[in-house]
């Protein structure tokens, strides 16, 4: 045996061994003829104790999977939960996403064999590419589905997902400077989707957010004083949004256009059969066009927002714009404000001792 791993206990067919990777201790628990049942730690003492607690569970059959773990799939699993509950989901679209997700990622392996680290691995490498809020709703959906199973069901005797940490946000604020913002506009107008200039214009100067824009109806909108009503946002709050006059300018141009029987500012963006590409095709192409790399579309919203406390606009005041009821999530753009306000304490400092 290696002098990394350490024989902790053995009782019956249970045994529980440490070893040391890197800075942390992994904990490993074999049960005969089963998948090995793995732990990560600070320390040793934390390994131990979570091992010794693991092996007497065993010995209590409390972790033998049942029957119906061992001949059921995860596919099967997800299938009983896309026909029962997906039909209860608001949001339909998003979920079977999800579902698909796992499916291809561990659909065939049985509810008996999946771990706890096989779900921290998938998750981590979903965080390389996805926001952590959306990582999050993948990981809760699996959860859901093997709550059912272990509750309801009676297919799984416990649920892999349980104490799988969910993904702290990275307070990201990548936004762009003017050059930036310059070759984007002109990408978007360029490309072959007749709505993403405008859609993008709207957010690069309210900060609203994608599904606020891409869901306005004409009703919302008035040209003549230069105003949006969302009546739908994401924390269910009423808000205006100020439409600048180069915005106003487009939408004239698609108001003249709009159909008669589709009170929607930008139609079309959902139809199964497109006469242009889809919206995030659109965007990632005008993307590349600006050679911009490492942005998202939620990223025109920090940028909105980074813009406001350049200005020397106030956490307060960029809050309300974003429509936040709390000054946290704008803590961020902190560090923007209070230079900004420095530079302008200093100017009228000089002003007010007479050295202009």
């Amino acid at each position: 045996m290696p002098h990394t791993e350490r024989k902790i206990a053995q009782n019956g067919e249970a045994m529980a061994t440490i070893r040391k990777r890197g800075s942390r201790y992994q904990a490993v628990v074999r049960m005969g003829g089963q998948r090995p049942m793995y732990g990560s730690f600070r320390t040793k003492t934390e390994a131990k104790a979570w091992a010794t607690s693991v092996e007497d569970a065993i010995n209590k059959d409390e972790y033998l999977p049942s029957p119906e773990a061992k001949r059921r799939t995860v596919r099967e699993m997800l299938e009983r939960y896309r026909k029962h509950e997906l039909p209860k989901k608001k949001d339909q679209r998003n979920t079977t996403r999800y579902l698909d997700y796992w499916i291809d990622e561990i659909g065939g392996r049985k509810l008996s064999t999946l771990s706890r680290a096989t779900i921290i691995e998938i998750r981590d490498e979903l965080v390389i590419e996805k926001a952590p809020a959306t990582v999050n709703r993948y990981i809760a959906t699996l959860r859901h589905a093997f709550n059912l199973a272990v509750t309801d069901w009676e297919w799984a005797g416990k649920n892999p997902c349980n104490k799988v940490k969910l993904v702290e946000p990275r307070g990201r604020d990548r936004h762009l400077d003017k050059s930036e913002v310059k070759a984007l506009l002109a990408a978007c107008r360029h490309g072959d989707h007749p709505h993403l200039y405008s859609i993008v214009q709207i957010a690069l100067s309210t900060g609203a957010r994608r599904g606020e824009i891409t869901g306005l109806k004409w009703r919302e909108v008035d040209l003549s004083t230069g105003r949006a009503v969302l009546l739908k946002t994401k924390n269910n709050e009423r808000r205006t949004l100020p439409l600048v006059s180069p915005v106003v300018v487009e939408l004239r141009k698609l108001q003249k256009v709009r159909q008669i029987d589709d009170d929607r500012v930008f139609p079309g963006l959902n139809k199964g059969k497109r006469t242009y590409p889809r919206l995030e095709d659109a965007w990632q192409a005008a993307l590349t066009e600006a050679e911009i790399e490492d942005f998202r579309f939620h990223d025109l919203r920090h940028t909105f927002a980074s813009r406001m406390a350049m200005d020397s606009k106030s956490l307060q005041e960029i809050a309300a714009a974003l429509g936040h009821k709390t000054l946290a999530m704008v803590q961020r753009y902190s560090h923007l404000t209070d230079s900004h306000v420095h530079t302008a304490m200093e100017e009228t400092g000089l002003k007010v001792l007479g050295d202009d």
